[in-house]
């Protein structure tokens, strides 16, 4: 399924009904920017609105995905079985970019949030017990470490949360 290709024949078919794209988009309940997107072949009509599209454009489903006519009105399974593979295919792909962007977001919003603590400490504008003189008399170099291993679980439980939402999408 070709972005392009898909996007012109959603144009050519909406002229021939003398639809502008804002009436094309009430029919479907989106914006008209959407349909835009769709004839310029920036993106595709969502999977759910293929259906109601392909109704107001009096095509196929398997007309629109395949983004020409068919002569005859029987339906090759094979094909529409093809074009479907193609475009779950395509939709996994983006999915997977879409996480993998969002992990290396997260991974360098965290190296960056421990640098510049650790440059702030140094230069001590953070303060803490220690440096205000009223840390507890039982303070032992172990604290730190301790509260080191509490973030990396609490990090670690974060990690697991963000990983077991995407799953569920």
């Amino acid at each position: 399924m070709d972005n392009q290709a898909t996007g012109l024949f959603i144009k050519q078919l909406r002229i021939e009904k003398n639809l502008t794209q804002k009436e094309l988009a009430d029919r479907l309940h989106v914006t008209d920017k959407a349909v835009s997107k769709w004839e310029r072949g920036l993106s595709l009509p969502a999977v759910d609105l293929l259906q109601p599209l392909s109704q107001a454009l009096g095509i196929s489903v398997v007309e629109l995905l395949d983004a020409q006519r068919h002569q005859d009105n029987s339906i090759d399974l094979q094909k529409a079985n093809a074009i479907l593979e193609d475009t779950t295919r395509r939709l996994k792909k983006t999915i997977r970019r879409k996480r993998l962007a969002l992990l290396i977001i997260f991974i360098l919003l965290f190296i960056t949030t421990r640098i510049s603590g650790r440059i702030l400490w140094n230069q001590g504008l953070l303060l803490d017990e220690r440096s205000l003189g009223i840390q507890d008399l039982y303070y032992s170099p172990w604290d730190n470490t301790l509260s080191w291993i509490r973030f990396a679980l609490q990090f670690l439980l974060l990690w697991i949360t963000f990983f077991a939402a995407l799953r569920k999408e």
